[in-house]
């Protein structure tokens, strides 16, 4: 039976502080229940059917996030079907700047009025310490630029990887977007809050990419929210997504949107450019559209050198910047902590497939040149992106034998500033799960190799060159031709013998611990160098 507005609600479980779902991840306390999520994890600020918990994991002892739904009856059935789908396109994605998908389940509950049972379906994440962007924007009010575009890059490298993943976001807002006690920014909810509110991500074949289409609107929300740092106002007028408490951005009567310099003085003019042409690209008729997270950062990039993110301390705010940057730096003084300390900022695995512009070594194999005065016959770098050649990831003893498949592309498209990155492990010898992880690749034919250069995402791994002559499962089927212990930034693999083999196989056996105390490493390039002669 229908209401005169249609379906009925499905009815609500019956959860309290202490219930424990799944018979392992007990309810601690209530953070929303639809509207006004402020921590942890959530698409609460602007409404909506779920609830958000924070809830302790009894099995790992850990704080976990738990996003309950109503699922009964035809309504709740339909509405938990993409809710729980969503979820477990958005479990496969590995990021530091993404809040990890754990568990997604349907469970019976007894119901919320009266002795029946109803179903319920839930989503476990990752639990993220910290304010939303929309409470530090309401309380705290508009960012400096250079903060800002330190977030926005942030922001940009989740989603990238999440896109790589062949996941959308679908609803980024800054009430979905966290600011950690360190001062970084972590993307909660990809793909979940979508489907909640109608907008499911699209089927894929296996192996297809995120449409463009999904990729570009969450690159023009992202816009919206950058906007919304520099103002502390929301773009209705160019993004669809919910302003998460915050104030609306003023229009004129003719619907354009004011650029963030109109709204707010002091907003560099190559920034406030940047912003309005990814938020309304028909302004700029014949500029080539901002399309991608990875095009919005670099764009913000050239917007100036003294708004783009740098590998030192985080320096004190200079005096003619506007007073409010004092109350919003204490939030964000530890990003400096963290990136000082060199190339252990890679280490702390800040992003999976867009990292900061860094000069040096891994530059060097991007553009590889020969030796000033090199004589007699040079080893030839093999293009790996071309066929015959094969690169993929090799995971064997993985639950369902893949380690970051989106992203493999990065470690071979010649830019230095992408990557592929491992899983977060829980120790260095990937918590005890498997004997390594690894990049495969086929040659096409038996071919010997002078050298293998390994970019590494950061120093300290211990990784391998294995060969051999069949495709095999196991990396036991490979015969270990070199390895190097605690590696440095570029690892120099030589075969020990010049026999030819048209598998190989570049194998991490041990992994640096990167950032929130997890353990990984990637692959920021890879060149493969043919013997010659």
């Amino acid at each position: 039976m229908t209401s005169p507005s249609g379906p009925r609600a499905p009815a609500r479980p019956a959860l309290d502080v202490g219930d424990v779902l799944a018979n392992r991840y007990r309810l601690v306390r209530a953070v929303s229940s639809g509207e006004g999520a402020g921590e942890g994890a959530g698409d609460g600020a602007d409404g909506g059917p779920t609830a958000l918990w924070q809830a302790t994991d009894e099995v790992l002892a850990r704080r976990v996030a738990v996003k309950t739904l109503p699922a009964s009856g035809r309504a709740g059935a339909a509405a938990a079907r993409p809710f729980l789908e969503a979820a477990g396109r958005a479990s496969s994605l590995s990021h530091p700047g993404l809040a990890r998908v754990f568990d997604a389940a349907l469970e019976e509950r007894p119901a919320e009025r009266g002795a029946r049972t109803v179903d319920v379906a839930y989503v476990i994440s990752e639990w993220v310490d910290g304010r939303t962007l929309a409470d530090l924007l309401r309380t705290d009010g508009p960012l400096d630029p250079v903060d800002a575009v330190r977030l926005a890059h942030d922001a940009a490298s989740a989603l990238g990887a999440a896109h790589a993943g062949r996941v959308g976001h679908g609803r980024v807002h800054p009430g979905n977007l966290m600011i950690t006690p360190a001062g970084r920014l972590t993307v909660t909810d990809a793909a979940v809050a979508a489907a909640v509110h109608g907008n499911p991500l699209p089927s894929l074949q296996p192996g297809e990419p995120l449409g463009g289409p999904e990729i570009a609107r969450d690159t023009r929300d992202l816009a919206a929210v950058v906007y919304a740092m520099l103002t502390a106002r929301w773009p209705a007028a160019s993004s669809p997504q919910p302003s998460a408490g915050l104030a609306l951005a003023p229009k004129p009567a003719g619907g354009a949107l004011y650029a963030p310099r109109q709204v707010r003085a002091g907003v560099p003019r190559s920034l406030d450019a940047v912003v309005v042409r990814a938020l309304e690209p028909g302004r700029e008729p014949g500029r080539h559209p901002i399309t991608t997270p990875r095009a919005l950062a670099q764009a913000l990039d050239e917007a100036g050198p003294d708004l783009r993110p740098t590998p030192g301390p985080t320096t004190a705010p200079a005096r003619h910047r506007p007073s409010r940057r004092r109350r919003v730096m204490p939030k964000l003084i530890a990003l400096g902590v963290i990136v000082a300390i060199g190339v252990v900022g890679y280490t702390a695995g800040k992003n999976v497939g867009e990292l900061p512009r860094k000069d040096g070594a891994l530059d060097a194999l991007a553009q590889p040149s020969p030796s000033p005065g090199a004589t007699g016959a040079q080893p030839v770098r093999i293009n790996l992106s071309a066929k015959p050649v094969v690169v993929r990831d090799f995971d064997p003893e993985g639950r369902d034998g893949t380690e970051q498949r989106g992203t493999v592309p990065n470690a071979i498209d010649g830019d230095p500033t992408t990557a592929w990155l491992t899983d977060g492990y829980g120790s260095a010898a990937f918590g005890g799960l498997k004997k390594g992880v690894g990049l495969l690749v086929d040659l096409g034919a038996p071919t010997t190799l002078a050298s293998v250069q390994v970019g590494l995402l950061a120093p300290g791994a211990d990784v391998e060159l294995r060969s051999s002559d069949a495709a095999a499962d196991s990396a036991d089927a490979f015969t270990v031709v070199d390895r190097q212990s605690d590696a440095k930034q570029v690892a120099t693999l030589t075969p020990s013998s010049v026999r030819p083999a048209r598998y190989w196989l570049v194998w991490f056996t041990a992994l640096p611990k990167g950032d929130r105390g997890r353990f990984r490493d990637g692959v920021a390039e890879l060149v493969f160098n043919r013997a010659v002669g």
